[in-house]
């Protein structure tokens, strides 16, 4: 049977984010794709068309808070209302240590994972709040919970994030919103080769238990659970997702 709700998936366009879209559509969901790559974004939307789901292409900058705000505007023109949001956009670690990291840096890196998850998550409940409720999951890191070599600023901006959404959580538990986090470990992607490849200080010193990065399918298993109904008194949590890095 269709899943009536509408969906917006910021990052969409490769990755986890077009992992979520692909899986959410798959389960019926009216799905928008918001990404800052107009052409990966727009090839989601046409994989979802092509096996029959329904997707829509908006563009989106999250370090702009006038373009989340459009973005979410494209979400309710399009369907009528947002009964939940899969936020996957982010970038990188610089890859310096912190006394070689420059503010310009450092504030890139915040301005777009964490200026710009909250930035979603404001806009996105002001719109949930419009009709009734919704879920929300923040994708951070399991930079979140571990020191990295050579990524102080991710780290710091992917754990922001984990407040954020406690603190949100906890704002809205009453008007039926929830909001969660899920922290991947390695995982697959464009971001995460590109994050190796101008880090090499991380090379050999991470160790994941299980031997392996994830697919982006199983991240986008448990984002996906995040926002439905089966994880209905689910709040407020951080959910890690990382092959067992955070314990090793």
């Amino acid at each position: 049977m269709a899943d009536p709700r509408v969906m917006l998936v910021t990052g969409g366009g490769s990755g986890i984010g077009r992992a979520c879209a692909e899986r959410l559509a798959r389960e019926g969901c009216s799905v928008m794709v918001a990404d800052r790559d107009a052409d990966g974004g727009r090839d989601t939307v046409s994989a979802i068309a092509a096996v029959g789901g329904t997707a829509r292409f908006t563009l989106l900058d999250v370090a702009d808070e006038a373009c989340v705000v459009a973005s979410v505007a494209a979400t309710t023109d399009a369907f009528g209302r947002i009964d939940g949001a899969i936020n996957s956009a982010g970038v990188p670690q610089t890859a310096q240590p912190v006394h070689r990291l420059d503010a310009e840096d450092w504030l890139r890196v915040i301005g777009i994972n964490l200026n710009g998850m909250f930035y979603c998550l404001k806009h996105q409940i002001a719109a949930m709040l419009e009709t009734g409720g919704g879920a929300i999951v923040a994708i951070s890191s399991a930079a979140a919970l571990k020191g990295l070599l050579n990524s102080a600023d991710y780290c710091a901006s992917k754990a922001g994030i984990l407040g954020l959404v406690r603190g949100a959580a906890v704002d809205y538990a009453e008007q039926g919103i929830r909001v969660n986090a899920l922290l991947p470990g390695g995982s697959d992607t464009p971001l995460a080769h590109r994050s190796s490849a101008s880090n090499p200080a991380l090379a050999g010193t991470l160790r994941v238990p299980m031997m392996r990065m994830s697919s982006p399918a199983e991240i986008a298993a448990a984002a996906v659970w995040l926002v439905s109904p089966d994880s209905s008194y689910v709040t407020g949590a951080s959910l890690s997702v990382d092959g067992g890095m955070t314990i090793a």
